[in-house]
């Protein structure tokens, strides 16, 4: 080989090996830079993109308690308020009907504080006073009756109510005669005539009504 050959082959190793001591240097520098890490900008690049590429997970919202315009709030919204107070009533016994039948009126009439009513002559609540026409009277207690001249029945209150402001001691009567009453113990009944006679011991008869309360 002539000199000049030798002379350009060692040029070509020496660029050969100088070209490869450069680059393997390029591989090392970052190396060496990182730490000693193997992990460059080139290889924090991929972990940074697979950051930004995730999503935070995703949560349900808790639903929100938002009343509609036609829901109440507060005290008054369902399942919060106060229960209704129950509305007032009077007591059961307040018309409780204590006795309904047909009694005899005669000298010895009825006592309507007792059930069924009794018969008696001195401790009545009505009986019979005049046969020429046939009266009835309150009796020798502190009963007092009046006389319904309504077109229906009168109720307890309205009994009540009339005997505390019309009552007399006497009435006389006759088939289909209305008479409110107010009985020794403060009962309040109403009796119908259904038929009169002209004997003190037949007397009359008469269909009652007895309310079981004692004072309004």
């Amino acid at each position: 080989m002539s000199e000049a050959g030798k002379t350009g082959l060692i040029a070509a190793l020496v660029t050969t090996i100088g070209g490869g001591l450069f680059g393997l240097l390029n591989v090392l520098v970052p190396l060496l830079a990182d730490g000693g890490t193997g992990g460059g900008p080139e290889a924090a690049a991929p972990e940074s993109s697979a950051h930004a590429s995730r999503t935070p997970d995703s949560t349900v919202p808790s639903p929100s308690i938002t009343p509609s315009a036609n829901q109440p709030v507060g005290s008054d919204a369902p399942g919060l308020s106060d229960s209704p107070a129950p509305s007032a009533t009077l007591g059961p016994e307040r018309n409780t009907i204590q006795y309904t039948g047909t009694v005899r009126i005669a000298y010895a009439g009825p006592d309507l504080d007792v059930v069924p009513p009794e018969i008696s002559e001195y401790d009545n609540d009505i009986h019979l006073g005049l046969v020429e026409p046939p009266r009835i009277s309150t009796g020798l207690s502190s009963s007092a009756m009046a006389l319904w001249s309504g077109s229906t029945m009168p109720g307890r209150q309205q009994c009540s109510d009339l005997v505390s402001t019309q009552a007399i001691n006497t009435v006389e009567v006759k088939k289909g005669t209305v008479v409110c009453l107010r009985t020794d113990a403060g009962r309040i009944a109403v009796l119908t005539v259904t038929s009169t006679s002209n004997g003190f011991n037949t007397g009359g008869m008469a269909q009652v009504t007895v309310w079981s309360e004692v004072s309004d």
